[in-house]
């Protein structure tokens, strides 16, 4: 008697992933986010964050000094997509920018409904949690990064920033994947 292959049939799985990046790389970033922090502007999304948002869209590419944090992030996406497709996919990172949270600093609960990735590279450590949530369920996660961690998520997935008792210095970035 042939048994039949089971398969699995997921109703509902929302994940992030969770990798490292090298710590000299990582302070390349965090360098240059102290030394321009005045030039970083306040963001309108109900929280009190600066954001190097008004300097650029898409500050990987826009500074050569952030080359090799650019190289370590693609391969990480570029991993995330072989484990999660089981073949190589064309990306793009279209988006991205560096934030500043002071003491007492939040950001509430956001998606990022145009883009099929998303990823936070944290620069530095005593990070506030990050919690990650599905509505109208109610299903909460929370997660506390720590220097040079680098989370990647689905852009559709809820997310927010708890309040931070120390300031706190991340890279955001959105990604579209080819078919």
């Amino acid at each position: 008697m042939q048994q039949d292959k089971i398969e699995e049939v997921i109703l509902k799985k929302t994940s992030f992933y969770k990798t490292k990046i090298n710590d000299h790389i990582v302070n390349t970033v965090l360098n240059y986010t102290k030394d321009n922090r005045e030039n970083f502007k306040s963001r309108s999304w109900n929280c009190n964050i600066l954001t190097s948002k008004n300097l650029c869209k898409n500050i990987l590419y826009h500074l050569t000094e952030f080359k090799y944090v650019r190289e370590h992030l693609e391969k990480a996406v570029e991993s995330l997509l072989l484990h999660i497709f089981n073949k190589e996919m064309p990306f793009m990172i279209h988006d991205s920018w560096i934030n500043i949270l002071d003491k007492n600093g939040y950001q509430e609960f956001h998606r990022h409904t145009d883009d099929d990735g998303s990823g936070v590279l944290y620069l530095t450590d005593n990070n506030s949690s990050i919690e990650f949530a599905i509505f109208p369920d109610d299903l909460r996660t929370q997660f506390e990064p720590k220097k040079c961690d680098l989370l990647l998520f689905d852009s559709s997935t809820f997310h927010r920033v708890l309040d931070s008792e120390k300031e706190r210095f991340s890279l955001a970035f959105n990604f579209k994947v080819g078919k």
